[in-house]
């Protein structure tokens, strides 16, 4: 038999068109009852490579293959089951979900109008069969349920937003769920409410609120992968399906991506507008291991979060809920300590490796908190980061650091080179050169020894605006500081564009100095190609006689660490510093 090539091109243009709902071969399963029927209708298809037949002979057969695979299409022999056609078409394609075609001898319009409104796809007369209109039927059958299937599939998309609408969204939650409880996996659920969208609508109108909704779909979309749903399931309501995020601090960080997101201001109708959602999460199996109980959970999580200010989320969980509101509270407690003046400079001085004499200080913060004693910047640092407490708490700590500058200049201690740490966010603060010039200049402080500690990651983020930044600070008479070096990802080649005079060598690398022949290539190689380069090298972490001997031997220029002393406070600092004037270049470890 030879194919119709016209009919083959318009097939393949069918399924190049509708892309992978059609790629790859058309399964097709044939209920006859001999298997001499299904060689002659394999013959008829032979030809075809793109249609498979497979055989069932009986109706358990037929349910229990039906039961263990999907078939694109099904053919029926009517005359296998003539006792109850109609009722076994409908099971049939309730089962089989895919269009049936029934093969027939009858030719008169009364028996294929029933069987065709009772749900067959196509009607065919078996002994009027040739291999093209037998090819043509199934392929038939098959577009015309593929086109129905996406119509349908439009049905279910929100008009407004283009994203899945409750139900559709509803059967894809149902099934991430059974995937995952095949793969043993997890499921992630985020449901997100704006706040107090009534009042938005009402003031500035329905239209101007459908604008703003489609503008929240466009920032959800924007966070999500590929392979993440969203969907809206109510006027001002979404919900997130996110397969695979079994960890805990990977919902944590997605929800925190979701709430710096909706922090930006909005444009309404020329007008910036600000708006605050909240969310509730929850996670298959641990909070829900069906759809209706993770929906529930979810959603009581977002209200839980409702009783929060801003953009907030809840997990349904109540280990997780504690440590949330750990976390929030420690945020509170840190806002109320920087406007309290609650928090404290420390100084951990820094010695000339050659000489052992104090040639400076490192300014680190300490917040004695009421609850949690004193606690160091580990503790803390991340949580400022998140709620940007870090820029107000930065120049909080500058401001400190020098009038303490100020105060030991004024004791005749002229020379001493403070570092300060500079955080990346306050590279985004607009006002930063202003503020710092501001402080400064209130201190009335010598700025040739004053030094902004940065890191890798802040300084080659943005190193064109980084660069602007720092040559503004550099009129001011200030140097920087590479901090943490070798942790991130620049080079030397990437710094030399960038005004550092210092670079600090991880301790990481220094801890490992006594037993790593690695450790101590990598740091001797770090000093050689940085003097190259005309900068001077300040190791961290030095806490053995070892270590510093190694680095006296490699021409290291400064140290710090536990071996000459902690960080302390100031007065402490100014008695460590009175101890090394009255012994000048013997080493003072230990004594404080």
């Amino acid at each position: 038999m030879q194919r119709d090539p016209e009919l083959a091109e318009k097939s393949r243009q069918l399924v190049m068109t509708n892309g992978p709902l059609v790629a790859g071969p058309h399964s097709v399963l044939l209920v006859v009852r001999e298997h001499t029927e299904l060689l002659w209708y394999r013959a008829m298809l032979d030809p075809v490579s793109d249609i498979r037949l497979y055989w069932c002979n009986s109706l358990p057969m037929v349910m229990d293959v039906l039961r263990r695979k999907h078939y694109d299409l099904v053919i029926w022999e009517e005359h296998l089951f003539e006792e109850s056609q109609e009722s076994f078409l409908r099971i049939l394609s309730q089962h089989a979900q895919a269009p049936v075609i029934v093969l027939g001898s009858q030719s008169d319009e009364q028996t294929v109008r029933r069987l065709i409104l009772k749900g067959a796809a196509d009607y065919l007369e078996k002994f009027d069969l040739s291999p093209r209109r037998l090819e043509r039927a199934i392929r038939r059958a098959r577009y015309r349920a593929l086109a129905q299937r996406e119509s349908h599939l439009r049905e279910q998309m929100d008009a407004l937003t283009g994203i899945l609408d409750r139900t559709l969204f509803y059967d894809r939650l149902h099934q991430a769920i059974l995937r995952a409880k095949r793969a043993g996996k997890s499921v992630g659920l985020i449901f997100i409410n704006v706040d107090n969208f009534r009042g938005i609508n009402q003031r500035f109108g329905y239209r101007a609120g459908d604008m703003l909704i489609k503008m929240l779909a466009g920032r959800i979309r924007q966070v999500l992968r590929q392979s993440d749903g969203l969907a809206r399931v109510g006027g001002d309501e979404f919900a997130v399906i996110l397969e695979g995020a079994g960890q805990d601090y990977s919902l944590a960080q997605i929800t925190d991506k979701f709430v710096e997101a909706f922090a930006k201001p909005y444009q309404l109708k020329q007008r910036t507008l600000e708006i605050t959602v909240s969310m509730g999460v929850a996670s298959y199996p641990e909070e829900g291991s069906t759809a209706d109980a993770l929906l529930q959970h979810a959603n009581q999580a977002m209200f839980d979060a409702k009783k929060e200010t801003g953009n907030s989320y809840r997990f349904f969980d109540s280990r997780r809920n504690q440590e949330l509101r750990h976390r929030l509270q420690l945020e509170a407690d840190l806002r109320q300590a920087i406007r309290g003046n609650m928090l404290e400079v420390y100084y951990q001085p820094k010695v000339d490796v050659e000489t052992n004499e104090v040639i400076g200080m490192e300014a680190l913060v300490r917040w004695n908190h009421p609850e949690f004693g004193l606690l160091t910047p580990h503790a803390f640092i991340s949580a400022a980061e998140r709620s940007s407490l870090i820029v107000p708490m930065g120049y909080w700590v500058l401001e400190s650091t020098c009038k303490h500058l100020a105060e030991l200049q004024a004791r005749g201690f002229l020379n001493l080179q403070c570092s300060v740490n500079l955080s990346f966010r306050q590279f985004h603060d607009k006002r930063l050169t202003e503020t710092v010039f501001r402080i400064i200049y209130a201190a009335n402080i010598d700025t040739t020894g004053f030094e902004f500690e940065l890191t890798e990651s802040s300084m080659m983020h943005d190193q064109e605006y980084t660069l602007k930044c720092l040559k503004e600070l550099t009129h001011l008479g200030l140097n920087f500081a590479l901090d943490d070096f070798g942790t991130g990802y620049s080079s030397f080649s990437n710094l030399r564009s960038l005004p550092i005079s210092t670079v600090k060598i991880d301790k990481s690398f220094v801890e490992k100095l006594s037993d790593s022949r690695e450790d101590q290539t990598l740091v001797a190689g770090m000093i050689s190609l940085a003097h190259n380069l005309n900068m001077a090298v300040v190791a961290e972490g030095v806490e053995t006689p070892d270590q510093l001997e190694f680095l006296q031997r490699h021409r290291c220029d400064f140290a710090q660490g536990y071996l000459i002393a902690k960080p302390m406070p100031f007065e402490d600092f100014c008695r460590f510093l009175e101890q090394s004037v009255l012994q000048p270049g013997v080493p003072n470890f230990g004594r404080i």
